[in-house]
């Protein structure tokens, strides 16, 4: 049950690397006593508006029967978010991280990794883990965020969330250009610049480019990434319209893979603050910011993906959509992923060298991707009056072809070599025994569904909204040994039949007050990476389902907004990772939490934002491993309560200046199945200045983690002999343009 608004001023900190910060206004000329959230250059008020993410039937955010968050370009570029993951950060309740081969993943409601559902323009690119990349903020309009079960609407459902992220269109009505360059610690570099030209009364494109650079504030991560998207649209009608898209997107992510679990019996010099061990770990002044990758690390990738989308309004009552996609990837990870602390001596590593009581063992892994998906959607949307109510049906369907070939491999000695703990040599990949040839793994997935949506206005204050998805996926998983022979006692093919649904009814308190309640099912495979499951991991679909209640309301001529919901979820048959190359049958997952966001516009000079959730995640019978059982024990990476509080202080004294603060607090998680490791609290605080140069140019002056806390942002399950730091304490300047 839960609900929350991200209005267009909004949210909390984003981080240089995922860390959080508080980031000025836009320069924009906004009435004095009126809120930008509520009204800007003629908008309608954030509530009224409608998604993408929410649903076919073009409801309101305020008339969903769902929690729906919405982070828009304007708002990305205002705070200085570099990659949509620092806006989705600005969610009450989202956080983000990632681990060595699961990079950009969020956190909410209790769920991570494949159970938050990532799209692009509403296209479904596969496994979260396995696919998704850190995206470039500067070419998207807005990242949409959907909570709770998703499977109604996308098929392929995700139970913590749906995140879509929407790059941006042309217009018809004048010639725009905007541009970014941005400067800071750690040599990061943020550039882009765009524009949308319209070309004839019916002809427009828009294109952006952006490129981002850092050394990493773990030196030798190096993450770059530039994007190029473009979008011709052509509306001969004002009744038609068609959309060509391109998205090319290449990268280089951070090859930072954590800081060592150490004991500390051993070594002393314990950093406190950081994590707790019931096992005696922790990490050591000696590590702090040190780099355990070898030197030529690799993690990269080429995207390309060209979509056509089709909207025509048949009749008055009537209309159909369609769209079509294609979907080209190729990613390449070769690195030392696993770190392990020798507590003792008496190892050798894969050229027989001994390893060292104190040393850091590190394995060597890689996976070389190749992705080929087709997919298409059609729909149709019809107006009509059911015993006088006004009602509004969509019907449709989709499919798409996926195939996915994975090729990975490891030396045949647990560990490859070892490094100083203290000063880690930055030795090549090498090449070991059994790493080659590689283990090939291709896998066809097939899916079409049927869906259809439906809302009855039972009066103007009251709506019943439904949903209904019937999906056939089939699976075939190969698996072929290193000699090049086929390994049938791993490879499985699959049939599966998921069905799911959803109703609930939105009803008008007052006509800027309304209350929901809404029940969702989702059914989808079992939730770790779906491309490394084997046969016998899983026979039957996940299953979820959540209630939900919520209110969404503004106040004051649109200056206070504010949502609250409450939400119960509970998941079974899952499946979960539990090391680099392997999965498991797990159990149950339960979680129930509230949210809470409320934003005011005090006057033309001040405002005020907050927001705070509390999440209550937990295993029922739970058994990850042969030797773990994880029933009743809290989920990793997931904090109890996170909160943000922010304020903005505009026009300071009639000059062109803004100042603002802001703080985010994340509680402790866990960072192991079994509980043995806890990821200590903290509180972020940062701060801003902006001066309004000249007309559409603003310059920006930032200091983010002013206090230089020292946190541990993710802990990935797969690997547990270390944990991510966060980012320390950082310094940006940046120039944003718009005309």
């Amino acid at each position: 049950m839960a609900v929350s608004l991200t209005c267009l001023f909004t949210a909390h900190a984003a981080t240089a690397e995922r860390s959080g910060k508080i980031q000025s206004p836009p320069h924009k000329a906004v009435p004095a006593g009126h809120a930008e959230n509520i009204k800007i250059q003629g908008r309608q008020p954030q509530l009224r508006q409608t998604t993408a993410i929410g649903g076919k039937l073009g409801l309101s955010i305020q008339h969903s029967p769902a929690t729906i968050n919405v982070i828009e370009h304007d708002v990305m570029m205002q705070r200085g978010y570099a990659q949509a993951e620092d806006a989705g950060d600005s969610a009450p309740g989202v956080s983000s991280g990632g681990g060595p081969g699961s990079p950009a993943q969020f956190m909410m409601r209790g769920f991570t990794g494949n159970q938050v559902q990532i799209l692009r323009d509403g296209t479904y690119f596969g496994p979260t883990t396995m696919v998704n990349r850190p995206q470039n903020a500067f070419n998207l309009e807005s990242v949409q965020i959907l909570k709770g079960p998703s499977s109604v609407l996308y098929g392929q459902g995700a139970v913590g969330g749906t995140v879509d992220m929407r790059t941006r269109n042309p217009t018809f009505d004048a010639p725009h250009a905007n541009a970014l360059l941005s400067y800071g610690s750690f040599n990061t570099w943020n550039a882009g610049v765009g524009g949308s030209l319209p070309i004839t009364n019916t002809l427009a494109i828009r294109a952006d480019f952006s490129r981002t650079s850092s050394d990493g504030f773990v030196k030798g991560a190096d993450p770059h990434s530039n994007d190029f998207t473009t979008t011709l649209l052509w509306k001969p009608t004002s009744k038609f319209t068609a959309r060509l898209g391109m998205d090319y997107l290449t990268d280089r992510l951070s090859t930072y893979y954590g800081t060592p679990l150490v004991d500390i019996g051993q070594t002393g010099g314990r950093v406190g603050g950081l994590v707790n061990s019931t096992r005696g770990l922790g990490i050591t002044r000696k590590e702090m910011w040190k780099y355990y990758n070898v030197r030529n690390a690799e993690a990269g990738s080429v995207n390309a993906t060209p979509t056509l989308h089709l909207d025509w309004q048949a009749t008055p009552s009537i209309s159909l959509h369609g769209s079509s996609y294609f979907i080209y990837s190729k990613r390449r990870w070769n690195n030392a992923e696993s770190l392990s602390y020798m507590v003792d001596a008496g190892r050798v590593d894969a050229s027989g060298n001994a390893i060292g009581q104190g040393r850091i063992a590190r394995d060597r892994f890689y996976v070389f991707q190749n992705q080929h998906q087709v997919g298409s959607s059609l729909y149709a949307s019809f107006d009509s009056s059911v015993s006088g109510m006004k009602n509004r049906f969509i019907l449709g369907g989709d499919a798409y072809y996926l195939r996915f070939i994975r090729n990975r491999g490891f030396p045949d000695a647990t560990y490859a070599d070892s490094v100083s703990l203290a000063g880690p040599e930055q030795t090549a990949l090498g090449s070991f025994a059994g790493e080659y040839p590689f283990n090939k793994s291709p896998t066809t997935m097939v899916q079409a569904g049927l869906f259809l949506e439906d809302v009855l206005t039972i009066r103007e204050t009251l709506r019943l909204v439904g949903g209904f998805r019937y999906d056939w996926l089939s699976l075939n998983r190969q698996n072929y040994r290193q000699d090049g022979s086929f390994n049938a006692s791993t490879s499985f093919r699959g049939h599966y039949n998921p069905d799911n649904f959803r109703i609930g009814p939105v009803y008008d308190i007052t006509k800027n007050i309304s209350v929901y309640g809404v029940y969702t099912t989702g059914e989808d495979p079992p939730g770790s990476n779906l491309f490394t499951a084997n046969r016998g991991q899983f026979s039957r679909l996940s299953h979820a389902r959540q209630g939900e209640i919520g209110v969404k309301a503004s106040a004051l001529d649109g200056r206070f907004t504010t949502t609250l919901a409450l939400y119960d979820i509970r998941r079974t048959r899952i499946l979960v990772t539990t090391g680099p190359d392997t999965v498991a049958t797990a159990g149950v997952q339960k979680s129930r939490g509230v949210e809470w966001q409320g934003d005011l516009i005090l006057n033309r000079h001040f405002s005020f934002n907050g927001n705070v959730a509390y999440t209550w995640s937990r295993y029922g019978s739970f058994h990850p491993s042969a030797t773990v059982d994880a029933s009743g024990n809290q989920v990793p990476n997931v904090p109890a309560v996170t909160a943000n509080l922010w304020g903005i202080w505009s026009r300071v004294r009639g000059l062109p200046l803004d100042l603002g603060a802001g703080m985010r607090y994340v509680s402790a998680r866990k960072g192991d199945y079994a509980n043995t490791l806890t990821m200590k609290d903290y509180a972020l605080v940062n701060v801003f200045a902006a001066w309004h140069a000249y007309k559409g140019i603003t310059l920006y002056g930032r200091i983010d983690n002013i206090g230089n806390k020292h946190f541990v942002q993710w802990a990935d399950t797969g690997y547990s002999g270390q944990v991510l730091l966060g980012a320390p304490r950082s310094f940006s300047i940046s120039m944003q343009a718009g005309f």
